[in-house]
């Protein structure tokens, strides 16, 4: 055998090895045939090969994941917002606390508020409770003698515009600037923004960290937030005659607070993030920053509050509560819009009801001034409320490029209001123009009923909760 000589005769592949068959020749011509396996060597790179593209393509994969979680959170409102809190160093800013319950064109009557400072680092920041405005705010009615609005000055006849009633602007970021200057008048203080809580974000958040006790054992929950509230502030106060002359019914907000912040404490990130989303997107919190280039952000996180741009057609209901009862949270709005082609021209029918909850402290009528912000030109053709004609007591203004049509729509307890108006739109639509609607909600309201009949073909019945409808 050892003078054998050998020729490969086939080849092919077994559990990745190589399997060669040799026949061999003996010197006395006798043929032998011997297998003979060896590792595969070609197999195993091309093994090696694989495994590090797998690598590859996971390690890819990982980054493009990451990559895109990253650029998702950083595009987030929350996120956006934490950067600019990272940079508001050395600055001060108004907090007001708008009472949903005495309704005003951006979410609330300023009864109270904060002015918060922060230094240069903000861990320091401080915070100042202002529970009564009116001692600095009633000296300044002669000094600035500045005219109410007309719907306030049916009201008040006598009284001159001030820092409670300077949100009047449904654009709350012109109301800001009101409220500055207000601020800056009074309390003699500089102020580089204006930040407004509504009363809903507040029994939202009671939903989210269960009810409080206060030192008097009176158990607060959301669903008695608002009359706890105003009997303690309205009624209870006033017992006593000392606190006649301290004059300072609003404390318990002061003191709400630092309880209320424990209790937050305690609630799961991914809850509190889901809650102060839903604030956002209600517009139940409101910024305006002097800073143009940081106010442009605020504007572009849905935060300003402000009247927005609109192509074709346009919808905002806005509500005042002017007599200081505060019923706003016991009413709830139904809409009822619908828009239709006749004689070559387009024609809005708006109907809007208001029901006021019976027996629901406190049991008074809602004192209400409601405008109708439309597309500018828009020609009102009829109005009734409850079936009588109150065309001849519709104001009829321009405000921020927009036709307005104001008039009292007040309503009692256990009773329903409705106003019907018919109006003819400024547009023309063709092949070239489609029909759209931009409808803004206000702020610090509760949820309305809609239903909608577009010339588009669209008919929508729903419950309108965000602070805007773009169809």
């Amino acid at each position: 055998m050892a003078d054998a000589r050998g020729k490969k005769r086939s080849v092919d592949s077994v559990a990745g090895k190589k399997r060669v068959i040799r026949l061999l020749i003996s010197p006395d011509g006798q043929k032998y045939r011997i297998k003979i396996h060896k590792p595969n060597l070609d197999l195993k790179r091309s093994k090696r090969k694989t495994k590090a593209r797998r690598i590859l393509v996971f390690l890819f994969v990982g980054v493009v994941v990451f990559g895109t979680g990253i650029l998702i959170i950083s595009r987030t409102t929350l996120f956006r917002l934490y950067l600019l809190t990272r940079d508001c160093r050395n600055t001060s800013y108004i907090v007001g606390f708008q009472n949903s319950g005495e309704l005003r064109p951006t979410g609330g009557f300023w009864g109270s508020f904060a002015y918060m400072q922060i230094p240069d680092s903000l861990k320091k920041t401080s915070i100042f409770f202002e529970t009564n405005p009116y001692k600095k705010d009633n000296p300044l009615l002669k000094s600035t003698d500045v005219e109410l609005p007309k719907p306030m000055k049916e009201i008040w006849p006598d009284r001159p515009q001030s820092f409670v009633n300077a949100n009047w602007s449904a654009d709350f970021s012109e109301s800001a600037k009101t409220i500055e200057w207000y601020f800056g008048q009074g309390w003699n203080q500089k102020s580089d923004g204006v930040i407004a809580v509504s009363s809903l974000a507040m029994i939202d958040l009671l939903d989210l960290i269960g009810p409080i006790t206060l030192p008097d054992q009176t158990v607060v929950r959301s669903e008695n937030f608002t009359q706890i509230m105003s009997q303690k502030i309205d009624t209870e106060y006033w017992y006593s005659p000392e606190n006649h002359i301290i004059n300072e019914p609003k404390t318990l907000i002061k003191d709400l607070a630092p309880i209320v912040a424990q209790k937050a404490k305690s609630v799961p990130p991914i809850k509190m993030i889901k809650y102060l989303n839903e604030q956002i997107k209600y517009g139940r919190i409101l910024v305006y920053l002097n800073d143009s280039q940081k106010q442009e952000i605020i504007s572009d996180l849905g935060l300003s509050g402000e009247i927005l741009p609109y192509q074709v057609d346009y919808l905002f209901i806005n509500n005042a509560n002017l007599a200081g009862h505060k019923t706003s949270l016991n009413v709830f709005q139904d809409i009822d819009y619908s828009v239709k082609q006749q004689d070559k021209k387009y024609v809005g029918e708006l109907t809007l009801s208001r029901s006021h909850l019976p027996d629901m402290f406190p049991n008074l009528e809602n004192k209400n001034y409601t405008r109708i912000f439309v597309p500018l030109g828009t020609k009102i053709a009829s109005a009734e409320n409850n079936g009588t004609n109150i065309l001849d007591k519709i104001d009829k203004t321009d405000e921020f490029g927009r036709t307005v049509f104001g008039f009292w729509f007040s309503t009692n307890p256990g009773e329903k209001s409705t106003v019907k108006i018919t109006y003819e739109l400024p547009f023309k639509l063709d092949s070239n123009r489609e029909y759209h609607l931009v409808l803004q909600k206000q702020s610090g309201t509760n949820f309305d009923n809609l239903k909608l009949d577009l010339p588009s073909g669209k008919k929508i019945d729903t419950i309108l909760k965000d602070k805007v409808l773009k169809l």
